[in-house]
């Protein structure tokens, strides 16, 4: 029974980590405008009602650490953060401002979170080997399963972060491993990580399908403004002209959109998908130009700010292209290096786990 209580507060401490992890709980949170420090006495607080303050103090601590490695990851990188903020019965957390350059830098900023909580828990070894009070072994026990745990190479856990940068590929090969934990040992927090981490394979699976979109949005503004400017280079009759001809292609469009089907079978029907995209931005971009120059009159002002809203629209597709392209691209020396450090740490982790759980099991006392 004493086994099954410390496995049990272990198992609650990862669903909790784990928990922060969720942005909806950032957003309540920064409505309240809770202050770290403030945060941090609360959760020590209301996790020591329930399992007592030492129990309470060595959790607080251990997500603390944690989090400080992500922080002092994301400064190193230069991106701003949130201060960390604890939530009782849901962990910890802290937000970036803004998203990392690319999967390497990603990677450095997820590895930071276990590597200092692997750090945050090896006190506790000299203090259990001259004391012998099994109360460390706990400490030792819930510091590697927290972060062995968020080692998972499924998104969103730090381990699907780090190895976006080998391949997300290797994220399908998480899920999989996340449904067969769930099969062995059910449980309220696996069932919502397989379902983040189902959106974000699947969102892999239509990253191309995203970058052919933002290149076909892409080049329906960039014809758009090749012809705003051969129309401001006619005459008055001449624009007149092509104010109707613009007219009579849109209509025509819009026919041909009519007659076709609105709905496709994702990855099976992508190309019918983007044909019928192609049509749509052309409507409603074309729209938009006839607007401006309706009756023909096209003011300079009109086409200064029509021109400038297509040249940032351009800039952003550049920019999603650029992104979806090179995003996760690293060389034959980064994929190696990652893996070795991923790999040895899931193994330090695994090694420690197991020795905090000897430890427990060796004293079958309550650690109170």
């Amino acid at each position: 029974m004493k086994q099954f209580k410390k496995a049990w507060l272990a198992f609650l401490t990862v669903v909790l980590f784990l928990a922060g992890k969720l942005k909806w709980v950032l957003a309540i949170f920064k409505f309240l405008k809770f202050s770290s420090l403030i945060s941090l006495f609360i959760s020590i607080g209301a996790y020591a009602l329930v399992y007592g303050w030492k129990f309470a103090v060595a959790l607080v601590y251990l997500l603390y650490v944690h989090e400080m490695g992500h922080l002092f990851a994301a400064k190193r990188l230069g991106i701003p953060t949130s201060k960390a903020i604890f939530i009782p019965f849901v962990g910890a957390l802290i937000a970036l401002k803004e998203e990392p350059k690319s999967a390497k830098d990603e990677a450095y900023l997820a590895y930071a979170g276990p590597l200092w909580g692997t750090l945050g828990f090896l006190p506790a070894l000299p203090l259990y080997w001259m004391t012998g009070n099994p109360f460390w072994g706990l400490v030792i026990a819930l510091g590697a399963l927290i972060n062995l745990f968020n080692l998972m190479p499924l998104h969103p856990l730090d381990g699907g972060r780090i190895v976006g940068v080998i391949s997300p590929k290797i994220w399908f090969f998480g899920l999989i491993g996340m449904f067969v934990y769930f099969l062995w040992n059910p449980g309220p927090i696996a069932p919502l990580i397989i379902l983040l981490g189902a959106l974000k394979c699947w969102e892999l699976l239509r990253r191309e399908f995203r970058w052919k979109k933002a290149q076909i949005h892409k080049e329906v503004n960039g014809s758009l403004l090749q012809e705003i400017q051969r129309y401001m280079l006619l005459s008055e009759e001449e624009q007149q002209e092509m104010y109707w001809h613009w007219k009579d292609e849109i209509e025509r469009t819009e026919m041909e959109l009519s007659r076709r089907k609105t709905w496709y079978i994702p990855i099976f029907q992508d190309e019918q998908k983007l044909q019928n995209y192609r049509l749509e931005r052309y409507v409603e971009k074309y729209n938009q130009l006839l607007e401006a120059t309706r009756w023909g009159v096209l003011q300079e002002q009109t086409v200064s700010d029509f021109i400038r809203s297509l040249q940032k629209e351009i800039e952003e597709n550049e920019q999603e292209i650029q992104k979806q392209t090179v995003y996760y691209r690293a060389d034959a020396k980064t994929k190696w290096t990652w893996l070795c450090l991923y790999l040895t740490l899931a193994v330090v982790l695994a090694v420690f786990t197991a020795y905090g759980q000897q430890i427990m099991d060796a004293n079958q006392s309550l650690i109170s």
